[in-house]
């Protein structure tokens, strides 16, 4: 997706969370608003880093945008993060969403962070797990394919002997 159609999300998003908690006591309806508003950056933000890693060895490189065009959506996007949290910030302490409070906010920055770590972590062990799969298979396969021949030598040299016997 393009970053400026994630970033035009994420400020939609962005607003309905604005609405929504000026509008609202009920914290469920402010949640699912964040969880929307949270989902977008989460989208920009894997934008931005798929941005810094570096392409495959047998993919062909091409660019989309110039770097300067490519540097000015990063950089949109960053600052308006930033913006946005700052707002979101804002709004628990004093704002629209201070019926939640600090420890409303205290919360929400709680479970974000628990389910990045946890998503990383999954992550890592899948990168694990398929290593040790391709290890796994790579191995049973030189197994197999040095049986293979281990056992043809024997069976050939079984029927040598029987054959220079009979």
């Amino acid at each position: 997706m393009d970053p400026l159609t994630i970033l035009a999300a994420a400020n939609t998003a962005f607003t309905v969370v604005k609405k929504v908690a000026k509008a609202a006591d009920e914290a469920d309806a402010v949640y699912q608003s964040l969880s929307k508003w949270a989902g977008h950056i989460s989208d920009l933000q894997e934008w931005m880093s798929q941005e810094e890693a570096k392409p495959s060895i047998f993919k062909k490189i091409a660019y989309n945008k110039s770097a300067t065009a490519e540097a000015f959506d990063t950089l949109v996007a960053k600052r308006k993060i930033e913006e946005q949290e700052k707002e979101i910030k804002s709004m628990f302490y004093i704002g629209a969403l201070n019926h939640l409070g600090i420890k409303g906010y205290k919360e929400f920055i709680h479970q974000r962070r628990a389910i990045k770590k946890k998503r990383e972590k999954e992550v890592y062990e899948q990168i694990r797990r398929r290593k040790a799969f391709f290890y796994n298979t790579m191995m049973g396969s030189a197994i197999t394919i040095i049986g293979t021949i281990l056992i043809s030598m024997v069976w050939y040299l079984i029927d040598m002997i029987k054959e220079v016997s009979s």
